[in-house]
């Protein structure tokens, strides 16, 4: 009798144990049946310049955040063609290939994303982006299947104004990411090019104003607004003692972007005019050179080089720049 006894214990035990088991298991199956966001669109037909505002709309809200990706797949446009108004990831975050992170809120039902195609420099027929969303890092919700893939038909965009950008220490990694380019100093450590200061002049027939901001880069524009007339273009070394010296000397590599976006753009290359043994115009001698002008008429802007050639590589020419006072 005690013998059955302990059959029957042992037997209702483990149909209890078995019973607990389905139970947990149906659930962890309950558990780990995720959320779903879901786009309000996913193709949009835009020029450049123009945003695209992506509606995400989630089944379910959580108590956490969403973590998403948004690669850019296919198409004709590049990387740098456009702009996310989330953070841009970077070797070794988790996050695999180049894109940007995108970040469902938690207890929110809809958060929106904004892709933005630059209004760039180049003159360009119509380019197509598109795009993967899906989940990354804490993965806490799922994508839906309709709303995985997002394009961008993105036409070329024009400015009536001149755009300039001179830049001296960026560069891109082997990512994919905009860094600035360093230099070994006298004292063993790695310090940025950005620490030596160039600045962007522009000498109008009304006025001058400036890219002198101790910002890198510099930019300047010639406004629509502005008078018809001659613009003159110059390059100023203006300080190299508030950088770390280097341990040898460096020339530098400033290059002068001008462009009427969208028109026409010339870069030019002003590699070897400066080193780091110059002091720059703000403590020793004058180290500004004219690049070359733009003249503009109407909505009508033309570059020329400094022996008036449209659209040519500036060089050093004898023109004197007036006192004015600095951004800095």
């Amino acid at each position: 009798m005690k013998r059955n006894n302990f059959k029957f214990i042992f037997g209702f035990a483990l149909l209890a144990v078995m019973a607990s088991c389905s139970e947990d298991d149906d659930a962890t199956k309950e558990r780990i049946v995720k959320s779903v966001v879901t786009a309000d669109m996913t193709t949009f037909n835009v020029t450049e310049g123009d945003v695209a505002t992506v509606t995400l709309t989630i089944d379910k809200p959580l108590n956490v955040r969403s973590d998403f990706k948004l690669e850019l797949v296919g198409g004709t446009g590049s990387f740098r063609d456009y702009a996310v108004d989330g953070d841009e990831t970077v070797l070794d975050d988790g996050y695999g290939i180049i894109g940007h992170k995108v970040t469902f809120p938690a207890y929110a039902s809809t958060s929106t994303f904004d892709i933005t195609p630059l209004l760039d420099y180049f003159p360009e027929g119509a380019e197509t982006l598109i795009f993967r969303l899906y989940p990354m890092a804490n993965s806490t919700a799922l994508v839906n299947a309709n709303s995985e893939t997002i394009t961008l038909n993105v036409a070329n965009g024009t400015l009536n104004e001149v755009q300039m950008e001179l830049n001296w220490a960026g560069t891109t990694n082997s990512f994919g990411n905009i860094v600035d380019m360093e230099y070994v100093g006298d004292d063993g450590v790695s310090h940025s090019f950005a620490d030596f200061d160039f600045d962007l002049i522009v000498l109008g027939p009304a006025n001058i104003f400036t890219g002198a901001t101790g910002a890198q880069p510099e930019f300047a524009k010639i406004a629509s607004t502005r008078p018809d007339g001659f613009y003159d273009v110059v390059i100023d070394l203006w300080d190299t003692t508030g950088a770390a010296t280097p341990a040898k000397k460096i020339n530098f590599k400033p290059m002068l972007t001008i462009s009427k976006p969208g028109v026409w753009v010339e870069v030019m290359d002003l590699s070897g005019i400066w080193s780091s043994d110059d002091l720059g115009s703000g403590s020793g001698p004058a180290a500004d050179i004219w690049a070359g002008y733009v003249q503009k008429a109407g909505t009508t802007f033309t570059l020329f080089d400094t022996l008036d050639v449209q659209l040519q590589t500036g060089r050093t020419a004898p023109k004197k720049l007036p006192a004015f006072n600095r951004n800095k």
